[in-house]
């Protein structure tokens, strides 16, 4: 079993809670010893957001004119070939300062994380996704924080945001809100990892104050696409895409995503596919009626072609 694999069991073994309880106290003890001193990094003051980009255009500029107006810096690893994301992130280089680091063929998500952290230059490293739209009260949650932080201590920084699947009217889980950590204190110790589902980040046990912010930050839309990208995204996972385009090439990846909706759908249309998807997934998803969801988000998914069920 890999080192992801087992730290992800260790932490659903003992909860959520019972593991940012052990951290934050091993942590508040090795500051007390003198065992970690986060100043001795080296690095300069203020946030540096870290996004990973591949072929993933719809949200994105929403996303980096969010990070920009948060972190001192604003570092992309793009990995994408499709030309309106590569328009995207140009525009976003010029208009926004953002710096932008290639790396292509993808390697994985793990890796692009890896590259992006060296990448960074700043004490605190924003976890920032390309498909984010913050409130505007968020920057002056997270540079608050980072403000106020500065001593010996590494944290760990947990928001809670709305998170949207399928269209901008249904959110993803029961709960109202999802918490993730989303803002760390760099350490040349750190490593993501891939644990065969999702990346990961290792760190050692000591190392992490765990705060717990209950502001939340902003919409994810982590499962609201265009519909012919929503299709290839829930194909792709299915087939392991990124393990056939590693071993035999792109060519056949996308092959093997238009066969898999030829078998489950009778048509390899993946525009017509991801609106089926769409429908079929807000019949089982809770309404987020009373929640707020910017209006220049609706206005781009209505743009998208993203079909929409209000509740």
């Amino acid at each position: 079993m890999s080192w992801a694999r087992l730290a992800r069991a260790a932490r659903r073994a003992l909860g959520r809670r019972l593991t940012w309880w052990l951290s934050d106290v091993g942590a508040a003890l090795a500051v007390g010893l003198g065992i970690v001193n986060a100043g001795a990094e080296g690095r300069e003051p203020g946030i540096s957001a870290m996004v990973i980009t591949y072929n993933d255009p719809d949200w994105l500029d929403l996303a980096l004119r969010g990070a920009s107006r948060i972190a001192d810096e604003v570092v992309v690893i793009d990995s994408s070939d499709d030309p309106e994301a590569l328009s995207v992130l140009e525009d976003a280089k010029s208009g926004l300062g953002v710096i932008v680091y290639r790396q292509y063929p993808p390697r994985g998500y793990a890796e692009a994380r890896q590259e992006g952290l060296r990448r960074t230059t700043r004490r605190f490293v924003l976890v920032w996704d390309s498909d984010f739209v913050p409130y505007p009260e968020a920057a002056g949650l997270i540079r608050g924080f980072a403000e106020a932080h500065s001593g010996r201590a590494y944290y760990m920084v947990y928001w809670p945001y709305l998170n949207l699947c399928g269209d901008t009217w249904h959110r993803c889980r029961a709960d109202r809100f999802h918490v993730e950590h989303w803002m760390f204190t760099y350490s040349r110790r750190l490593r993501y990892l891939w644990d065969g589902r999702n990346e990961y980040l290792l760190a050692p046990p000591h190392y992490f104050r765990v705060m717990l912010s209950e502001e939340p930050l902003g919409v994810h839309l982590s499962g609201v696409r265009r519909p012919d990208r929503k299709a290839f995204k829930a194909l792709a996972a299915r087939v392991g895409f990124y393990a056939i385009a590693a071993s035999r090439g792109y060519n056949e990846a996308r092959r093997a995503v238009r066969e898999e909706a030829r078998r489950l759908y009778g048509t390899d249309d993946l525009w017509e596919v991801g609106v089926r998807m769409i429908r079929e997934e807000v019949r089982s998803r809770p309404c987020a009626s009373g929640l707020r969801v910017p209006e220049e988000v609706r206005e781009r998914a209505r743009r998208l072609g993203i079909p929409e069920e209000p509740c």
